[in-house]
């Protein structure tokens, strides 16, 4: 499932480019454009977001070192998307939440 959903990430950022374009021109408040100011599409960042870190805590409550070394080796070695677990978006956000309180 994995392998899959990274296929269609990639898949929909490379019709997002070829639909858009390799950049995107600024526009000024009535919607025209500014010349000379753009942003380039070189390559839009992608997220995928999967799972829960606690898939790899086994029956006896420890950490499964075998599968959880094999998904971090395969989400450390893709370019694209970026692979992050449910819970690490939520710990993501809530710091954001705390900074923007502090």
């Amino acid at each position: 499932e994995l392998s899959g959903g990274v296929a269609q990430a990639q898949g929909t950022v490379q019709r997002a480019v070829a639909s858009i374009g390799s950049r995107l021109p600024d526009r000024a408040s009535d919607g025209s454009e500014i010349p000379g100011e753009f942003i380039y599409l070189l390559r839009p960042r992608s997220f995928l977001i999967v799972g829960n870190l606690n898939e790899f805590i086994g029956e006896a409550g420890g950490i499964h070192h075998g599968k959880y070394q094999s998904f971090e080796l395969y989400r450390r070695n893709m370019q694209e998307p970026e692979i992050i677990t449910f819970d690490e978006l939520l710990a993501r956000a809530e710091g954001l939440v705390n900074a923007a309180d502090a």
